[in-house]
Order: C-alpha cells, then structure tokens, then sequence
C-alpha cells in the first residue's frame, strides 16, 4: 500500500497518468502450484497469445502481466527491489542495460539462448527476443493524390508545403516519459543530419506528445493527428492491416531498429517459471506466435513470415540500423547527456506548451 502511495505521487508530480500501469491476471487452467510474474512494456494484446500458449504447456502455473509505460517500468523496477517481479521485458533497450549492467539481473544459459544471434545475447544475462522498426505513420486523406514521403528530408518538405493544416497534428513520443521514445529520439541526434531541423519543426508546427504508439495511432486514424513519428513498427503495421487511411514509411536516410529485450531479476522469486517463459519466448514456437499473432519482428533467422528480423537485417537495402545491446547505450542514460537532450526538446517544444 506504501509502495503503491509512493508511485501514485511520482506519477502526479511527472504528470504520468495514474493508469500507467495495468495489471492482467492469467490464472492458472489447473490447480495452480506456482505462479510469475511480468513486468512488460509490449501492450498486452501483443503479448498475449505467448502467455495463453505458454499456459497451455504448463498449466498450474499463474501469470500476472503488468503492462507499463518503459520509463514507468524501470522506476517501478527500482522503487520495488528487491521484490515482485520474476522477469522484465521492454523496448527501452538504454534502460534495460543500465539495470543489467548495476547488477539486478541473474545470468541464464539454454538450448534456447544458444540459437539466438550473437548479437542478441548480452553476457548471458541480456536477450533480444523482437525486432522494432521506429517508423513514420501517415494519415493517408491528409496527401490524396500525392507521393507518401521516403525519408526525412521529404517530410519536412511536406510538413514546410503545408504547414498551416499540420499544425498541432504532427505526433511523437513525449521522450522525458516514455523510455523507448527518448532512446530513439536520442539516436535520432547521433544518425540523422536533419535532426536540427525536424526537431525546430516539430516545435514551430505544435507537434503533440504521446505517451504509446498505440495512442498514436488511435489519433491517427481518427484524423487528430496527420503525421506520426517513431512510434513501433509492429504497431503501426498491425494498425495499418485494420484501417488502410494508415500508411507506414520505413525511412530510406535511416530506419532505427530497436531490440525488445527480456532479463530475469537477480532477486526473482519464481526463477524456474521465468526460465521456463523465457526459453519459451525464445524457442522456435514462441516466436512464431510473435510473428503470426502479433505482427511482431522475432529475433530468430529460422522463424518463417515476412516480418522477422532477419528478413530486416539480410534486406540489400542499406536503411536498417540496428541499434545495438550493449555498453554503447549507457551514453544515453548518462545524466549529463540526458539532461542535454531534454533541455534541447524543451528549448524547442516550448511553443507547444
């Protein structure tokens, strides 16, 4: 209850809405023995099919999934140790490493961490598991009759030809409360050379904040918002099969891919369940099921579909750069450095304000 009071008051002094977390309680089918329990930024419908099918292989065993905001999830992670949660899956991959790193993860080794790519194995204590393309979305009404922008320089064109009609309908991440928001706006500063200017444009034009690519995308669809900006590829492309007025653009100067990735606490109490969901999660049945039901990216080259990583990554086109899991993303939450990027996104959001 003290905990709970504690989180209700940070969140009101970061004006984070109170509903930042959502609990989903998967009982067990049988007499349940045991139970585990998930911190996890991918909205549950995402997830979802994973945790059932999971079940269904170990069925007297509970599931408690808590849906967070990835900033919201590390603060959580923080104020609540050494208790709750059995294992920690985000996009926020700055975040996840610095937790890693300040050794709150327990190592795990596994037919199943073995198949992954080297690349996606952080000292055995690490694992991507999902690909996410950051990509822009369109609301495809707003351009009728005219070409879907290729890239960067191409949609501050169309922002600059009409300007007066995106006003206050272009939408991002807000980057100081959402986790993977930040990481990809900061990566932005390091790879793009209109950086500068997307980011006096989205201050001049208005540019609204959203705390999901899910709220996004609902503001796009409904014509709130025109344009949308780094949000989650899977998202937007699940989105974009359900209502075609969505258009999503891989960016030809640069398409950041982002890994969702998965740990178990050092201090876990249920360490056999989290083994037994993470090896799931990474086997060849897990991440079918992230291809086929979640529009998800997985991380193995031997999953079949169009949307995998290895089709992103074995790709000759030259846009797709993986940011990669390791120590490199601790610059990002280096306090000073945080600290220069907001104060950049303040200087220019201001007017939004």
């Amino acid at each position: 209850m003290i905990r709970q009071a504690i989180l209700a008051i940070w969140l009101m002094i970061c004006n984070v809405p109170l509903q930042a977390e959502t609990l989903y309680d998967l009982p067990a089918p049988e007499q349940p023995e045991s139970q585990l329990i998930i911190y996890g930024a991918a909205d549950y419908p995402a997830i979802a099919t994973v945790l059932q099918q999971f079940q269904k292989k170990y069925p007297r065993i509970t599931i408690h999934y808590s849906e967070f905001n990835t900033r919201v999830l590390y603060q959580r992670f923080l104020e609540e140790q050494p208790r709750r949660a059995d294992l920690v899956l985000s996009s926020a991959m700055d975040l996840q490493i610095k937790l890693v790193n300040d050794g709150h993860a327990q190592p795990h080794h596994s037919l199943e961490t073995e198949r992954l790519p080297r690349w996606a194995n952080w000292r055995n204590e690490i694992f991507g598991f999902t690909y996410e393309p950051a990509v822009i979305a369109i609301n495809s009404d707003f351009i009728k009759g005219e070409n879907l922008p290729r890239s960067r320089s191409e949609l501050l064109s169309l922002i600059r030809r009409k300007s007066d009609q995106v006003k206050g309908r272009i939408g991002t991440f807000d980057i100081e409360r959402v986790g993977v928001g930040y990481l990809t706006w900061a990566n932005d500063r390091q790879q793009s050379g209109s950086y500068g200017r997307m980011l006096e444009s989205f201050g001049t034009h208005q540019a609204r904040r959203f705390p999901s690519s899910s709220s996004m995308l609902k503001a796009l669809a409904n014509g709130e918002i025109v344009i949308a900006y780094n949000l989650m590829g899977s998202y937007a492309l699940a989105a974009a099969k359900q209502n075609p007025v969505i258009k999503v653009i891989m960016p030809e100067d640069y398409t950041a891919l982002v890994m969702r990735s998965a740990f178990i606490p050092r201090q876990a109490h249920n360490v056999q369940n989290a083994r037994l969901f993470l090896n799931y999660l990474l086997s060849l049945e897990g991440q079918q099921l992230l291809s086929d039901s979640a529009s998800l990216f997985p991380i193995r080259d031997d999953v079949t579909g169009l949307q995998t990583a290895h089709t992103l990554l074995s790709s000759s086109q030259s846009r797709f750069q993986p940011i990669p899991l390791g120590l490199a993303l601790l610059v990002h939450t280096d306090r000073a450095k945080r600290r220069l990027i907001l104060d950049e996104w303040d200087a220019a959001m201001k007017s939004v304000d």
